[in-house]
């Protein structure tokens, strides 16, 4: 299993990301639809959801009439994940190493950026998939582009690196599928209103538990004033919204 996203998943992060949970779906809310229809579940087809979180999207694909397994090596969030949902079956371990057999689809919501050695995980996913198996995920664009990110990036002067995410490059996904056996590529861009929070003194609370905010040398007030501006310009009667811009990247073992 890979040590350090296992470790950083089961501290204080996974506590966080239970916490946060229904936070982190309002931002993907408006993205789903999208890998839903990309997806096109049938019913009774054997469905892989990886890095499943919370179970969320899981238990949707289940509503949906899919025979599901949700994969995570967090067990905050499987713990949650289970307390949601009797209709899928829930697995503790790393997709990149984990046996994976006869599905007909694989799914995953910002799930697949955390492997160690993508090469070998993405192989993996191609050996779990029955012959004309489907790949359907979504990954986020570059951090300019993506205001969930960068309105706090900004805020405390951290460098914006495009590169540094190489799930943001459609060329690199697109070599790193088409390596590991896939056919039939596609990556969309979509960009889509998320709310990511009630107003901004929730924001701005809910920001000051991350790692960049909470390891920031410098005096924070100002950061926090710039946060507020830009979230402040953002607030609407029903929250504050951002542009959350993704990838939604398909692929198939046809061909």
């Amino acid at each position: 299993m890979n040590d350090a996203q296992r470790d950083r998943w089961n501290g204080d992060s996974g506590h966080r990301w239970v916490a946060e949970r229904r936070r982190h779906a309002g931002v993907r809310q408006n993205l789903m639809p999208h890998l839903w229809a990309a997806a096109d579940i049938k019913p009774g087809e054997r469905v892989l959801d990886v890095g499943c979180g919370c179970g969320e999207n899981a238990a949707e694909a289940a509503r949906r009439g899919a025979i599901v397994t949700g994969i995570d090596f967090s067990e905050p969030m499987l713990a949650a994940a289970r307390d949601l949902t009797s209709e899928v079956t829930f697995v503790l371990g790393d997709a990149q190493t984990y046996p994976l057999k006869d599905f007909d689809l694989i799914v995953s919501t910002f799930g697949v950026m955390f492997f160690d050695d993508p090469v070998a995980a993405f192989a993996n996913l191609r050996s779990g998939l029955r012959p004309g198996g489907r790949l359907a995920f979504l990954c986020w664009q570059p951090q300019s582009r993506n205001e969930v990110f960068s309105i706090m990036m900004r805020a405390f002067d951290a460098p914006i690196d495009d590169s540094a995410d190489p799930f943001a490059n459609p060329e690199w996904v697109s070599d790193l599928l088409a390596g590991t056996g896939f056919r039939g590529i596609t990556m969309v861009p979509l960009a889509e209103p998320a709310r990511i929070g009630t107003d901004v003194a929730d924001l701005l609370e809910y920001q000051s538990g991350a790692p960049l905010v909470r390891n920031f040398e410098g005096p924070r007030e100002p950061g926090f004033a710039a946060m507020a501006a830009e979230y402040g310009a953002r607030q609407r009667p029903d929250g504050v919204w951002v542009t959350a811009s993704a990838w939604l990247v398909t692929a198939s073992t046809a061909g």
